[in-house]
């Protein structure tokens, strides 16, 4: 095959997953799939070390690092809507990263160095941390992302670039899976430190490539522009949620979405609490279910969720992850085993993954720069992680007073679920007419 015809091959074959595509939107694409890639590698080789955390210290103790984590989101938001403000994309990407970076080496210096009583404080910092970076470092990619592309080129693409970070998320769970025996869980943290270097290079090849695609373009293009600093205040994002109907809804689909997936998480702390004896067995456990979340999500967002977008729409793409969950705690409050435990975690994930974040991130491409990084921060942070600390605390109450609480309370989230639904439909409804005013389509 020679190279023209490998070329009209190529081109035939993207043209059936994800359409025709522009120079620009191909650039995005196969530098975001690889910049996704390397993140998620990297947050999946911490999971594993975050779960057995919440499994070995018990609930008890997971609702207050549930707590901590919402606390260190509402002091890290602010200060990063400041940076959002003041600094040029350029120099904000490396900013975050070089944090994210230093911080782990950190708490590999601290596992290795400080003395045994010391050790379960470290664990618990590290929960938070890893609790922190899994929502935010995912939430700044995708702001960063769409900055380069309108609505209807994130349907196209979104759903690709993600399954790029699916492939990370199936060789990060195999990598901690195999490696945190050998290497023990302080050296582990090594190597998210060195593919975070390794994304960054990345993301400096897209910017500076996307730059040149544009350079012929007219110099007042918002595309131009869209690199600069934003302006405003650093609590710009929560005021926003407060004056937009629409970044409210979506606001609300996050509440939704911590009440269902936190009593998931604090059933599934208590079962593989019981089923397994040791850190090393849960740890396994914990890669082995990512590993399959992985593989279902890549098929979602690879084959299926760029479909459905186009074809179904956002709401009912939004839709997928509210009934599954209907489904699956409809199944938990039935039979709370560890095998039907497993099903849901990789059912309902992958879900989340593969069909709902693609089609969550394509919402924000309709609205402006500063709502795009500083009110979906806050949502994807603050409010998730404000909705689990909540809900944490609730199924703390509930679980010191018996089988019948608990059991109630499974039949009341999947009530909200079933609004959850609801809730996806409308915003779909409002991403349109949001679209169609600012011309995003």
């Amino acid at each position: 095959m020679n190279d023209s015809s490998e070329v009209s091959f190529y081109r035939s074959v993207e043209k059936r997953i994800v359409g025709e595509l522009s120079d620009t939107e191909r650039l995005v694409l196969i530098h975001g799939a690889i910049w996704f890639f390397l993140i998620l590698a990297s947050y999946y080789i911490l999971t594993p070390i975050r779960e057995q955390i919440s499994s070995t210290y018990g609930v008890e103790n997971l609702s207050g690092m549930f707590w901590g984590t919402f606390i260190s989101m509402l002091v890290a938001i602010p200060l990063y809507s400041m940076l959002v403000g003041k600094i040029h994309r350029r120099w904000l990407v490396p900013s975050i990263y070089a944090f994210f970076i230093a911080t782990l080496l950190l708490f590999y210096v601290a596992m290795r160095g400080l003395p045994e009583e010391y050790q379960v404080w470290v664990a618990r910092v590290l929960f938070v941390w890893i609790s922190v970076y899994g929502l935010f470092i995912v939430s700044f990619f995708w702001s960063v992302v769409g900055d380069m592309l309108s609505t209807a080129q994130g349907r196209r693409v979104f759903g690709v670039i993600a399954s790029g970070g699916s492939l990370g998320a199936l060789v990060g769970s195999q990598v901690a899976r195999r490696l945190v025996g050998p290497l023990g869980v302080a050296n582990l943290l090594v190597v998210p430190a060195v593919l975070l270097f390794v994304g960054l290079l990345v993301y400096f090849s897209l910017e500076n490539t996307f730059q040149r695609s544009l350079s012929s373009a007219d110099s007042d293009s918002p595309q131009i522009k869209s690199g600069r600093a934003t302006g405003g205040n650093p609590f710009a994002g929560f005021w926003a949620v407060l004056q937009s109907k629409y970044l409210a809804a979506i606001c609300l689909y996050g509440i939704c979405m911590a009440t269902c997936g936190t009593t998931v998480y604090f059933q599934q702390s208590e079962i593989v609490n019981a089923a397994f004896e040791t850190q090393e067995a849960r740890t396994e456990y914990f890669a082995d279910v990512n590993f399959s979340v992985s593989i279902v999500t890549f098929v979602f967002q690879f084959l299926i969720v760029g479909w459905l977008m186009r074809t179904i729409g956002l709401g009912w793409t939004l839709a997928t992850l509210p009934l599954a969950y209907v489904v699956g705690l409809t199944a938990l409050a039935i039979s709370p085993t560890i095998g039907v435990m497993a099903v849901i975690s990789v059912i309902g994930r992958s879900a989340e993954y593969g069909l709902c974040n693609p089609a969550r991130e394509v919402l924000f491409t309709t609205v402006n720069r500063e709502d795009r990084y500083k009110a979906k921060s806050f949502i994807d942070t603050v409010v998730r992680r404000g909705g689990d600390s909540f809900v944490g605390s609730v199924y703390r109450k509930l679980s010191s007073s018996g089988g019948g609480a608990m059991a109630a309370l499974s039949w009341v989230v999947i009530g909200v679920a079933l609004f959850w639904a609801l809730l996806s439909l409308f915003i779909g409804k409002e991403n349109a007419n949001v679209a169609a005013r600012v011309g995003g389509e």
